[in-house]
């Protein structure tokens, strides 16, 4: 027999909770929303700009985990940004198409 499927494309998915989020981004989710909370509890608001200081740590966790395209999501997007130029640097040698070359890209 012949098990040939279609796998759709949103079947990856499925294993995460919501549709988006793995259990890590879960975590760090609930953490700065419940710092948020907290500081909203401790301190008392009387100003715009205190306001957004006690709500900055949920700003910061929802930017992290927030969904993008051909990543899973900021937080994955940064650590491979940080990989790529600090920790895995990689020289690319570019030829392009070119038939004759007039100077050496071999520095």
């Amino acid at each position: 027999m012949d098990y040939n499927y279609l796998v759709p494309a949103n079947s990856k998915k499925q294993g995460l909770i919501f549709g988006f989020l793995m259990p890590i981004d879960l975590t760090i989710l609930s953490i700065g929303v419940g710092v948020s909370f907290l500081l909203f509890m401790i301190f008392r608001s009387t100003s715009l700009v205190m306001s957004l200081l006690e709500v900055f740590p949920a700003f910061v966790v929802a930017f992290l985990v927030f969904p993008i395209p051909n990543y899973h999501n900021s937080r994955i997007f940064i650590r491979e940004m940080y990989r790529f130029y600090f920790v895995n640097r990689r020289k690319y040698m570019w030829r392009g198409w070119c038939y004759k070359y007039e100077q050496s890209d071999d520095k």
